[in-house]
């Protein structure tokens, strides 16, 4: 198959582009990244009215751009200040960052009348592809106290679709009630047909229903620990101290040790999420790609087995701007990306967690 940049023609709508990359997504051929990216990046950077003013300033020429290294990633700060909208379109949901007590401006993804089945879709294919089985192999819990009630919460979004997928409801969605919690474990346990189950978990949540735990520990015998994954998607703010994420884990070892301990990597600023099935080298389905530059140098070459900011290509995000310049610290190695946290001089996210290099 053909990947010809130009197939798809400034002029195509927005269910074009979608169908097109769907229709790749699903597919086993690696092939057809780079082409897909120059085609969105063009596309964006015509219908894109805020992209376009960047690739501008920047004075770069979108058809002289033949390499993804090559492409303007735009801050992902934009997004507080701008409708970041490829395309003129009445806006229908909207994802907000969860920030900080210092945040001034949370970061807005608007989202048009396809966005959120969208997201749902490129959420479930991420997850399947990097997983090996679809949502509905998996049971689901989420401990995400401060996602509840917040319908403009991304994260909360997709575990709720990934519940409603595999079991019919999302009611496994709970606050910080650790009795309520393990009630759910035990029911699940006791399932004779049991799935393996998956537990997201905000950070001071988990550690939080440790400490429970510890407390009670004729509780730790109900659950086939080793058939759980603790997804961890940090947060820690306004509990002190960010903890590095090795020593969040050998908290977590320290009172589960079968428990299989996982991460995920996304922001409201993407549609796509990454992995970390080992809980620290996160892998990303084939239509996102991270890249790491030198932090003061945004058009350096792409570093391997170094420390520098991190760059996120994420070809879901059609309907806004694909390339993104995060202020995240990162390394590229082998096996994955390794996430180091926030650099010096970022606004801490609501989602940070760091971990040891």
């Amino acid at each position: 198959m053909s990947y010809a940049f130009d197939d798809w023609g400034l002029d195509a709508s927005m269910e074009e582009v979608r169908a097109r990359l769907g229709k790749w997504m699903v597919t086993e051929e690696d092939e057809g990244f780079e082409a897909h990216a120059l085609a969105l990046f063009r596309w964006q950077a015509h219908h894109n009215v805020t992209y376009r003013a960047f690739v501008q300033a920047l004075r770069i020429e979108p058809l002289e751009v033949s390499r993804v290294e090559d492409i303007p990633f735009m801050p992902v700060e934009m997004f507080k200040s701008h409708e970041v909208k490829s395309g003129e379109w009445a806006t229908q949901h909207v994802f907000r960052s969860s920030g900080t007590t210092r945040t001034v401006q949370r970061a807005q993804h608007h989202l048009d009348a396809g966005g959120l089945a969208w997201y749902g879709r490129v959420a479930r294919q991420a997850w399947t592809s990097q997983w090996g089985s679809s949502v509905d192999a998996w049971s689901w819990l989420g401990l995400l106290p401060g996602y509840l009630g917040r319908e403009d919460a991304s994260l909360l979004t997709m575990v709720s679709d990934f519940m409603t997928v595999a079991d019919g409801s999302d009611e496994g969605m709970l606050m910080h009630d650790h009795g309520e919690l393990m009630v759910r474990l035990t029911e699940w346990a006791g399932d004779p047909q049991r799935r393996p189950l998956v537990l997201f978990g905000v950070t001071w949540a988990v550690l939080d229903w440790l400490d429970a735990l510890e407390r009670n520990p004729s509780e730790l015998d109900k659950v086939p620990w080793h058939c759980v994954t603790l997804m961890d998607t940090g947060g820690m703010k306004g509990r002190g101290v960010e903890p590095i994420r090795e020593e969040v884990q050998a908290r977590i070892r320290g009172v589960l040790p079968e428990l299989a301990l996982s991460s995920e990597y996304g922001m409201t600023e993407m549609l796509s999420q990454g992995y970390a099935l080992d809980g620290v080298h996160h892998t990303f389905p084939k239509w996102a790609m991270p890249l790491v530059r030198e932090s003061r140098d945004p058009r350096s070459e792409r570093l391997r087995d170094k420390v520098g900011r991190l760059d996120m290509v994420d070809l879901a995000n059609v309907q806004s701007c694909a390339f993104l310049a995060t202020k995240d610290a990162a390394k590229e190695t082998d096996k994955g990306l390794v996430l180091l946290g926030r650099q010096d001089d970022a606004e801490v996210r609501g989602c940070s967690l760091l971990a040891a290099p």
